[in-house]
């Protein structure tokens, strides 16, 4: 199919191989006269359409069907708005020029004008983006948006690195890119989110703005979406700070399913976006989201840095004053530890590699490993056309060393190169602090899945609908039963094996219970009359016996298979 990308044509849908529109005769084909290969872009559909412009999924008809798809940006302001559009037009085009280079922002693949109308042409992300994963799947949880947020503020730190303010972000301008690359009819119905961080995408820098040279905000345009904008951003003053609050909006509409307008509370001057959580989430994290949506600045996360330390357990890995420019010394050149020294085998050493060259992957480096006596030697190689701050990748590879729990390494010296040079352009030593990770180890138990499940036992909320509860108390007189049969009564072993025997028998009920309704006082019953026996028996020794008592404590463990309510009708 091929859609007209004439904006006053009445009928733009054509067929796919057609070369005008058989409604108003314009041309279908977007030629880039200035590409050497002089490329043809055909439009499929429509995508989208802003203040200034339309979006739409096209192809390149002179590439391979697998590598053609790309995404089309058709400027059309109104006559008031013309100037601005144009600046706009070429302000966007610049901005992916450079930003384009990341893996989590679309590449800008040509910038052109025909019959008057200026067009983008970028690569094509395939997915979707995560307003219509919202409106699909429902409302986020807590571990969802920590990792959205893992994965984007990395991303965020490289778009301000390069002095730029995106100004939207928002939902619909954040794309979970698909496994794998999907023929153009199944667009529709084959989408499953990836599991990996490097496949969420930032897109639309329409409305980005670039740092003046003295990084003081200046009153500009007021642009983007209302409802994510920050405070000082509606007064044209936008500063990096006004990226993390649309990030914060983003994350609590996400978490809430609730427009952004709709949990603001005016009377109160703040967001109420609690009283409105699908599922709950922990402390620490409310406070993080609390920060990145606080109204002043000098209150707010000033950096995407800043968010992704307190998002994340501190490492255990401190870090010492930087020693810029100083001449590498012959123990820093050693590529190979000495024989008997070894802190790792080498198939660790290439698991430690693998894992740190994972970690910074989207920024394009590579990673080198090398081990002497309780000191690991990572060396950072870049390229001369791909500046990097060297810090942050130290942070990165901190947390991941910290995760990977390397208890034998006691320094971690980080050296930054350029093209392999001799002399580092950067270095820092990382060590190991004992207090620091005790303190990492409680944090990161706090953040376990099973004690946050855990948790509630020791709450109020969890016992008193229980103590209110009939068969709770019937639940405790029957593991009550059987433990002191078993301890006492028919087999002496000992109370442990009574243990075992009582909790996998109310283990065994419970499971039933989920499935199939049960009748808990018939079998109530049939053990008050075991043990009615088990006592009229007394201490009799005719059951003492081993094998006697494990082939009845399976019996027992399995009672509740047989009192189902069917059973019973």
């Amino acid at each position: 199919m091929s859609y007209c990308l004439n904006p006053t044509c009445q009928n733009p849908q054509n067929l796919g191989d057609a070369e005008l529109c058989q409604s108003c005769g314009s041309k279908l084909l977007l030629t880039n006269e200035n590409s050497p290969s002089a490329s043809r872009y055909r439009t499929v559909k429509a995508i989208g359409q802003g203040g200034f412009g339309r979006t739409f999924l096209a192809v390149d008809e002179t590439k391979p069907l697998t590598f053609s798809q790309c995404v089309i940006k058709q400027f059309l302001p109104q006559n008031t708005a013309a100037a601005k559009a144009a600046q706009l037009f070429h302000q966007e085009a610049a901005q992916l020029q450079t930003l384009g280079k990341h893996p989590q922002i679309p590449e800008l693949i040509a910038h052109f004008e025909q019959d008057g109308r200026q067009y983008l042409v970028q690569e094509f992300i395939d997915g979707k983006n995560l307003a219509r994963e919202l409106e699909q799947k429902g409302a986020f949880t807590e571990t969802q948006i920590r990792q959205i947020l893992n994965d984007l503020l990395p991303v965020l730190h490289y778009v301000h690195k390069s002095k730029v303010i995106h100004r939207d972000i928002k939902p619909e301008n954040i794309i979970r890119r698909r496994l794998s690359p999907t023929p153009l009819p199944a667009l529709e119905n084959s989408y499953q989110p990836s599991p990996f961080q490097k496949d969420i995408v930032l897109v639309d820098f329409g409305a980005a703005k670039k740092v003046t040279a003295t990084g003081l905000p200046q009153t500009g345009t007021i642009i983007g979406s209302a409802a994510y904008t920050a405070p000082e951003q509606l007064m044209g003053k936008a500063v990096f700070a006004s990226d993390i609050y649309s990030l914060g909006v983003t994350c609590i509409h996400l978490l809430t399913e609730i427009p952004p307008f709709d949990l603001f509370d005016s009377t109160e001057d703040s967001w109420a976006w609690r009283n409105y959580l699908k599922s709950a989430v922990s402390d620490d994290f409310g406070r993080i989201l609390d920060t990145m949506l606080q109204s002043a600045t000098n209150r707010r996360y000033s950096s995407a840095s800043a968010v992704l330390r307190h998002l994340n357990p501190k490492p255990v890995y401190l870090e010492a004053a930087p020693v810029l420019d100083a001449p590498e010394t012959p123990a820093e050149r050693v590529l190979t530890p000495a024989p008997g020294l070894s802190l790792f085998t080498r198939k660790e050493q290439a698991e430690i590699q693998q894992a740190l060259q994972e970690a910074i992957a989207p920024y394009n480096v590579t990673i080198q490993l090398s081990q002497a006596k309780q000191k690991l030697n990572i060396v950072i190689n870049r390229t001369e056309d791909n500046p990097v701050y060297y810090p942050h990748l130290s942070q990165i590879i901190a947390t991941r060393l910290t995760s990977l729990q390397l208890n034998k390494v006691a320094a971690v010296k980080l050296l930054g190169r350029v093209n392999n040079s001799r002399v580092p352009e950067w270095k820092q030593v990382l060590q190991i602090d004992p207090k620091i990770k005790l303190r990492n180890k409680i944090v990161l138990l706090q953040h376990n899945q099973l004690i946050k499940k855990i948790a509630p036992v020791a709450t109020q909320e969890f016992w008193l609908p229980k103590l209110r509860n009939a068969d709770f108390w019937i639940d405790s007189l029957m593991f009550a039963l059987v433990w002191f049969i078993f301890g006492s009564q028919i087999v002496i072993f000992n109370s442990g094996f009574a243990l075992i025997v009582a909790s996998g028998f109310m283990a065994v009920k419970y499971q039933v219970s989920q499935k199939k309704e049960f009748a808990n006082k018939n079998l109530f019953a049939s053990l008050v009359v075991l043990f009615l026996i088990a006592g009229g028996m007394g201490n009799s020794r005719i059951l003492n016996t081993g094998i006697f008592g494990v082939l009845l404590g399976c019996l027992v463990v399995a009672l509740p298979l047989f009192f189902v309510k069917e059973n019973y009708q």
